[in-house]
């Protein structure tokens, strides 16, 4: 047994202590393995078993049972009689946790042994850590609705802060809540990645250091003051946290030598240390764990995942941590393997290993899984043969769940109209549907008051949105003597709220609100997408509507995020092409789109069909796999060619029992020919 499994009193001379444990050399000795009750142990988990090391590192291929392996390896150290309580396991979501625990149930352990065990993500982790640091727990924000009012003090804070030297990169059209949800996703990636950290404390910042980091000027000046903020509040500790806060506050607390070495709230006398999904391990999540692997320099480490599933690089997610900084930074781990996929057949892990670089990929012998190539020339055949798939799939019994996977949302637009044309009942996970979207609204309220005919907006919910939806595009802020008590958010909720009380409400508002008080260049454009609509014609409307209304530079002027200025430009040339395509006139393309709102506020939506995006299936399976948009130029976003391809093959092994993948014969993506599935 090794000292670090049983948590054994320092200095104890155990059979597998490892004298050199920077060196990791793997030593197999022969003893009993713990049995699991459902399943036989593959070779290679049986190995990850046994396998003493200081530090262990699985390379796991997707489908390869990662998580029911970690499960066998603290089960193993419990047969060896380390105590639950010395046992840590750390993952990246909330999820994960409850993953993790089910798989040390399903393979045997009792139930109040798994209790003992500390299953936690970093975020909890951390949080628990930092709770006794402080002597108590901050203010935990979960809403959105909940950080505005800081977010709006920062935004303040930041445009008024004397010997500001670039006052110009700091002006906002319209209300700053516009950007409340975006900047806390950039948020989240800077303190993910911990850039500001990383830089020369005299390095000072400017809009040429920003745009050298990946950001807006705004979004950083915006940040430091949120920051401020939310420090700013009790002695001790922050005046309040959000989801990733707690990861952030301990790794800037240990980079900044905060954390008493002596003593440490780290040195936990722990026997093991697991990390499930280890591939999304982000910059402040490494830190933390290299500071508890230091604190617990007897424990063992085994971590497990796999670097071709890194599709969160922009939040900081690096395969190297992996890799080259692991070994950098903590030591040389004994390397394993965990190949064989125990989800879809041998066909499919040939394909998913030729396009993760042609790595090893094996598949259990029990399983099959059906590949299916979909030639469509155009993207509305692709939308009307998925459509055609969907709604057969619900005539089947054979297989549960059908999830079409979409690399963006614009492309769910073509499709959710053909599935709603053959009353298909769907839902969505990742994004929202199309026709409620604010871009959409946008669209759909312009041709409304071309035509001065709102009847189509009868519900109310749906007169709330899409008067947000313009004044948000707009920049406009409400005036009103009656509402100048209130701030700047109320107001706007309350002014919508009277005008949205009433169809009749609209054009006023639109017109007393909206036009006279947009920003001078969000008003020419939106005058000029007027004129276009108000000529009726799809052809004017197809050649010139999005160069009048200028999607990118209306979203950029109130977002600050580059992927979601680049869904509202995508989500309107889509939704154009859609109306466009339909031919039947342009008033009778907007009648369908409200009767298409109709039939969906009548779905059931069975969970058995699902538009879904890529990154919102990770970690899941599904019976059927439908991926469409494999062409040049369709499969693409706001991320390298390494992380889109990561993205696909992240896709490809959701599947069990049937993989579909669509694409245009005239134009295929690049990566089905690397992935072998069409020849060059």
């Amino acid at each position: 047994m090794s000292a670090s499994d049983t948590g054994a009193a320092p200095g104890a001379e155990l059979p597998g202590h490892l004298a050199n444990p920077a060196e990791a050399p793997i030593t197999e000795q022969p003893e009993a393995l713990f049995v699991p009750e459902h399943f036989a142990p593959t070779e290679e988990q049986q190995r990850i078993q046994a396998t003493r090391a200081r530090h262990v590192l699985i390379e796991a291929n997707a489908g390869a049972a990662k998580t029911t392996s970690l499960a066998l390896r603290i089960a193993q150290a419990l047969m060896r009689g380390a105590d639950p309580a010395m046992i840590l396991a750390l993952t990246y979501t909330a999820p994960a946790v409850l993953a993790l625990r089910a798989q040390l149930r399903w393979v045997g352990l009792p139930a109040e042994l798994v209790e003992a065990i500390r299953v936690q993500s970093f975020e909890a982790f951390s949080l628990e850590v930092l709770e006794r640091i402080e002597g108590g727990r901050a203010l935990s924000l979960q809403r959105l609705e909940q950080v505005k009012p800081y977010l709006l003090r920062a935004v303040e804070r930041a445009q008024t802060l004397p010997g500001e030297r670039h006052p110009e990169e700091l002006s906002i059209d319209g209300s700053p809540a516009a950007l409340a949800e975006g900047l806390l996703q950039t948020f989240a990636v800077l303190k993910g990645r911990m850039l500001i950290e990383q830089l020369d404390e005299d390095e000072a910042m400017s809009p040429a250091l920003a745009e050298d980091l990946g950001f807006d000027y705004l979004s950083l000046r915006v940040r430091s003051a949120y920051e401020f903020i939310r420090r700013g509040g009790h002695p001790d500790r922050p005046e309040f946290r959000c989801e990733g806060d707690a990861c952030y506050d301990l790794a800037r607390a240990l980079l900044r030598d905060e954390i008493p070495r002596e003593g440490s709230p780290l040195a936990q006398g722990l026997a093991l240390i697991v990390v499930d999904e280890m591939h999304d391990t982000n910059r402040a999540m490494f830190t933390v764990l290299k500071a508890v692997l230091e604190a617990n320099r007897r424990a063992a480490f085994v971590g497990v995942g796999d670097r071709d599933q890194v599709i969160h690089s922009q939040a900081g997610a690096e395969a190297a941590f992996m890799h080259q900084s692991f070994e950098q930074e903590i030591g040389r781990p004994a390397r394993l393997p965990l190949t064989a996929s125990h989800r879809f057949g041998p066909e499919l892990a040939l394909m998913a290993g030729r396009l993760a670089h042609n790595k090893a990929y094996a598949a259990a012998a029990h399983c099959a899984t059906e590949i299916e190539l979909l030639p469509c020339e155009s993207a509305r055949v692709m939308a009307q043969q998925v459509a055609r798939l969907a709604q057969a799939h619900l005539r089947q019994t054979q297989r549960h769940e059908l999830r079409i996977l979409l690399r963006r949302p614009a492309q769910s637009i073509l499709l959710e109209r053909e599935l709603l044309k053959l009353g298909v009942d769907y839902r969505v996970d990742g994004f929202e549907s199309f026709l409620r979207r604010p871009e959409v609204l946008l669209v759909r309220a312009l041709h409304a008051f071309a035509r001065d005919d709102f009847s189509s907006f009868a519900s109310r919910p749906l007169r709330e949105q899409t008067l947000a939806a313009l004044m948000l595009f707009a920049g406009a802020l409400i005036e009103s003597p009656e509402l100048r008590h209130l701030d700047a958010v109320t107001a706007q909720r309350r002014a919508i709220a009277d005008a949205a009380s009433h169809i009749d409400g609209m054009r006023p508002f639109i017109e007393g609100q909206v036009l006279r008080n947009a920003s001078p260049r969000a008003l020419a454009h939106l005058r000029a997408a007027l004129a276009v609509l108000k000529a009726e014609d799809l052809q004017v409307l197809g050649e010139g509507f999005v160069r009048a209304l200028d999607p990118s530079g209306l979203a950029a002027s109130v977002l600050v995020r580059k992927e979601d200025i680049q869904q509202v430009r995508d989500n309107i040339a889509q939704l154009v092409q859609m109306i466009v395509a339909e031919g039947e006139g342009l008033e009778q393309a907007f009648r369908l789109l409200h009767l298409l709102e109709a039939g969906q506020a009548r779905m059931r939506a069975d969970p058995r069909v699902s538009l879904s995006s890529i990154e919102a299936a990770k970690g899941l399976e599904f019976d059927h796999v439908l991926i469409p948009h494999l062409s040049r130029g369709e499969f693409v976003g706001e991320v390298s060619a390494a992380e889109n391809r990561n993205l696909l093959y992240v896709a490809m092994t959701r599947a069990r029992q049937r993989l579909s993948l669509a694409y245009n014969p005239a134009s295929p993506s690049r990566f089905l020919i690397e992935a072998g599935v069409l020849s060059a």
